[in-house]
């Protein structure tokens, strides 16, 4: 764990000097080692199933990794987690993708040293993910961490314990940050469910601002409805259908829209409570101060 601890600080670093230089950092190998960890994390949580194609069709086979997942991944956690120097800019946010895959691997550490993993780590689990047009399996190889060696049942026990891990760093001998690993598995496991199957892969270009996205609505154009049969958005309308009134009540007034009992009515308007509707006398306060 410290050793990852030291490499994110590294990176932080790293990042603070480019900002004082303004010269852009080599990230190559880092956004690869990124991404072909956020890829295994996809493989894991929304896997492809072959074995589904018999069943219910050839659409329900494709998964995450299918539709680029892991690249939204990595631009949704840099630039909806704000992490840095606000005051000057967008160069100033601190991307939160390495750190957070720097705490995967940590985990995946955790659960090979503990002897909990049901397989041994294999760097050739992460060139099988590779697609046409991927970098060169020899670089993946060699920037490829512990928690995307490992099968999928692995990568998810791994992501089981990161509650265990609770980090506490005090940079500037005071003002002590706090850091929980168990919110890192709520946010690869539940946003990549989440995004999945939102409308998120039929947007023209989802970096742009909401009022400048164009979706076609079309179930056709995202996978994830496809395959659930979801009919896309539907424009909202109003589902108030009146306010109950009695003939005792003040509340429910107007014309009625439909009568349920004979007693008790819906009607058009909301009424108004009248002054001493309710009388309080010798109620008594049962938890006092």
């Amino acid at each position: 764990m410290v050793l990852h601890v030291r490499r994110w600080l590294s990176e932080v670093w790293e990042r603070l000097e480019s900002l004082l230089t303004g010269e852009k950092p080599d990230e190559s190998d880092l956004d690869l080692y990124v991404e072909v960890t956020l890829r295994a994390v996809v493989d894991a949580v929304v896997p492809e199933t072959p074995e589904l194609a018999d069943e219910l069709g050839p659409e329900h086979v494709p998964g995450g990794l299918a539709v680029g997942m892991e690249e939204f991944l990595v631009t949704f956690v840099d630039d909806l987690f704000q992490f840095g120097f606000p005051h000057v800019g967008t160069r100033g946010n601190l991307p939160l993708s390495a750190p957070l895959v720097e705490v995967l691997d940590a985990a995946a550490d955790a659960l090979v040293a503990h002897g909990d993993n049901e397989a041994e780590p294999d760097v050739e689990r992460v060139v099988a993910l590779l697609g046409p047009g991927d970098p060169p399996a020899r670089r993946v190889r060699r920037v490829a961490g512990t928690f995307a060696k490992l099968s999928r049942r692995d990568r998810l026990r791994a992501l089981g314990i990161l509650d265990e891990f609770e980090l506490r760093v005090a940079p500037f001998g005071h003002g002590l940050f706090e850091f929980d690993a168990g919110l890192v598995g709520q946010l690869v496991v539940g946003f990549a469910e989440m995004i999945y199957y939102s409308e998120w892969q039929g947007y023209d270009d989802f970096s742009l601002p909401p009022s400048e996205r164009t979706h076609p609505n079309d179930p056709a154009a995202v996978q994830s409805w496809r395959q659930t049969g979801y009919p896309g958005v539907a424009d909202g309308y109003a589902a108030l259908r009146g306010y109950v009134g009695t003939d005792d009540s003040p509340l429910g007034a107007g014309d009625t829209w439909t009568d349920i009992d004979g007693r008790v009515s819906i009607v058009r308007e909301s009424g108004s409570f009248r002054e001493n509707d309710y009388d309080t006398t010798g109620y008594e306060e049962p938890y006092p101060e």
